[in-house]
């Protein structure tokens, strides 16, 4: 019950905050002094959305288990995905 709570609410979320850094270069205030590319930090938070919505939607699919299990594993890849991304908005930029 809490994870679907945290997939319907932590998506729209996560899209709004992740559109708003592409777009516009915002980013929240506990996350300013630590991420040093926002471009990176914004498809962060956007790949995360869609893994979210992707778990999401595999949890509705009762009639088709296989299915669903194969959406929540694709979910989980994307997942980390968004966390290596994340990551990376915390490197150092290159120097040249």
């Amino acid at each position: 019950m809490i994870m679907r709570f945290t997939e319907l609410v932590g998506s729209p979320v996560l899209l709004v905050g992740g559109i708003a850094t592409l777009g516009w270069g915002w980013l929240p205030t506990w996350e300013r002094s630590r991420v040093l590319r926002p471009v990176a930090f914004g498809w962060a938070q956007l790949t995360l959305a869609v893994a979210l919505v992707t778990c999401l939607v595999s949890d509705s699919l009762a009639g088709a288990p296989h299915l669903g299990l194969a959406l929540k594993v694709v979910g989980s890849v994307v997942m980390l995905f968004g966390f290596w991304l994340a990551g990376v908005a915390q490197w150092e930029p290159r120097r040249r």
